[in-house]
């Protein structure tokens, strides 16, 4: 269609997951979710309960696993894991869904949870380390882990279910709407973008 083509990292043998237009999120409609390049954005059109979040592609049982989001509309958003069966009406509302929160805090269980962790602004970079070899999970701003974490010392952190036992023994990495606006949220899962800018910081490919 006369558009630019844009080099990608992904290849039968190399595969990063996006973020799945057809993965229903619990209670929402998959019609307040609009996804666009290539599915590694998603924004949503509904400000409002309940908020509807989009699931990775690919889930995991174990091993380690990071992925990166960016938000240009961050005062509703949020972004974390969660089994692949949406509960609650939001992501964290399910009792093994995990979710930094765009006011810093942590869901799980439809629960807030006081962890120190810093708010965020628009285009701050979130990091999500998924450690189901340990039951782990790590959340970063801009290259920092919140509350002293260390993934790769295997430190700090906040304890998750094993995915054994989480129902469907499974995670995805999952992203989207947590209060009244309509926010916007970039995914890279390793393919190096957010939406159509190559990735400069936070790590490689």
């Amino acid at each position: 269609g006369g558009g630019t083509l844009t080099k990608t990292e992904d290849s039968p043998s190399n595969v990063f997951a996006t973020l799945n237009p057809i993965h229903l999120s619990g209670t929402q409609n998959l019609t307040n979710l609009s996804f666009s390049n290539g599915n590694n954005t998603v924004t949503s059109t509904q400000a409002g309960s309940p908020y509807p979040f989009a699931f990775s592609t690919l889930g995991a049982s174990s091993g380690k696993y990071y992925a990166e989001f960016k938000t240009t509309t961050s005062n509703s958003s949020t972004m974390g894991i969660s089994t692949g069966v949406g509960a609650g009406g939001f992501l964290g509302g399910g009792s093994n869904e995990y979710a930094y929160y765009y006011d810093g805090r942590l869901y799980n269980n439809g629960s807030s949870q006081s962890t120190g962790f810093d708010a965020w602004s628009d285009n701050d970079i979130l990091g999500v380390a998924m450690d189901l070899d340990n039951n782990k999970i790590y959340f970063h701003k801009n290259g920092t882990y919140q509350s002293s974490g260390n993934p790769t010392a295997g430190t700090g952190g906040n304890s998750i279910t094993a995915p054994s036992s989480n129902g469907t023994g499974f995670y995805h990495f999952a992203c989207g709407d947590a209060g009244g606006g309509t926010p916007s949220v970039q995914a890279n899962f390793g393919n190096g973008y957010f939406g159509t800018t190559a990735v400069s910081s936070a790590g490689t490919n």
